[in-house]
């Protein structure tokens, strides 16, 4: 549209960030280790110093200061202190109204993306009631407003300079569990037992929790059922009844998908396929609950 002399350049906005649930800054002990969750909002992990291995799904990183991972919904992801170090990290987690599709992985930060990212979290302290990790409620609504826009140009700053590839670690272990995970995606509709599983993969039963174990902090077929209960929630969210998304998934009993459901999500099926569900959060990699970071 043009305004006599003057022609109007729409600019769409790339990033509208709507809620916070988390936002805070840790010291992790030198044998720290997180057994890890998956979420339906994104969360972003940055290093202030030390170093941390984190996973991302099938993928196994290593993070170093000035470092940041951003995981998109659903990601299934752990964090551990690693090479001996006490990292300090900052996480903060939310839900985007708008956000760039497929934006995931490493992303490096100079000092003063850095200095934003404390400047924002001091600022936190006053516009919002946070608990030991958690964003209860506001106490500021302009402070809340300027924190939300402070992590929107934060995020903008580092999608713009490009993720970093060359965190990702690709050791035997690594790869061992890349192709474990591979298969599991592979197979959610069979309802694998260990035994199965591990022969698909070509390894040991032992091998095989072994190597999950250690990037996961749980055992196989705990994550082999969080990837179906995520698969179950998309198809439920596509319109499936929960009748056909239990037996699509191998799953001959219709109540006990339910039940197990229900443990992983805190929810049940019929409220996520009713979509009076929002956000739900699996922190186990199983059907139970798990500690928080």
């Amino acid at each position: 549209m043009e305004y006599g002399a003057f022609r109007e350049c729409p600019v769409d906005g790339l990033i509208e960030i709507a809620s916070l649930f988390t936002f805070f800054q840790r010291k992790l002990e030198v044998d720290y280790t997180f057994k890890g969750e998956s979420h339906n909002f994104y969360e972003a992990v940055c290093v202030l110093d030390g170093k941390v291995g984190i996973t991302a799904d099938k993928n196994v990183y290593i993070l170093s200061a000035g470092q940041m991972i951003l995981h998109p919904p659903m990601e299934f992801h752990a964090i551990w202190s690693d090479c001996g170090s006490e990292p300090e990290i900052i996480i903060f987690s939310f839900r985007a109204e708008k956000f760039p599709e497929g934006a995931r992985g490493v992303f490096s930060l100079s000092p003063e993306r850095l200095a934003e990212l404390k400047d924002a979290l001091h600022l936190a302290g006053r516009a919002f009631d946070v608990g030991e990790m958690t964003v209860n409620f506001i106490k500021d609504t302009a402070a809340a407003a300027v924190v939300l826009k402070k992590l929107e140009l934060f995020l903008l700053s580092a999608l713009y300079a490009g993720a970093d590839g060359a965190s990702q670690y690709r050791g035997r272990s690594a790869e061992n569990y890349y192709h474990i995970l591979s298969v599991m995606e592979s197979r959610l509709c069979d309802g694998l037992d260990v035994g199965e599983l591990a022969a698909l993969c070509r390894m040991s039963v032992p091998a095989l929790e072994k190597t999950v174990f250690r990037y996961l902090r749980c055992g196989a077929i705990s994550y082999y059922n969080n990837l179906r209960m995520q698969k179950a929630a998309e198809l439920l969210r596509g319109g499936m009844s929960v009748k056909e998304t239990a037996l699509t998934l191998g799953f001959s009993n219709q109540n006990y998908f339910s039940s197990g459901f229900k443990k992983w999500a805190g929810v049940s099926p019929s409220q996520i396929k009713n979509g009076s569900v929002a956000n739900f959060a699996n922190k186990s990699a199983g059907f139970g609950t798990g500690g928080a970071l």
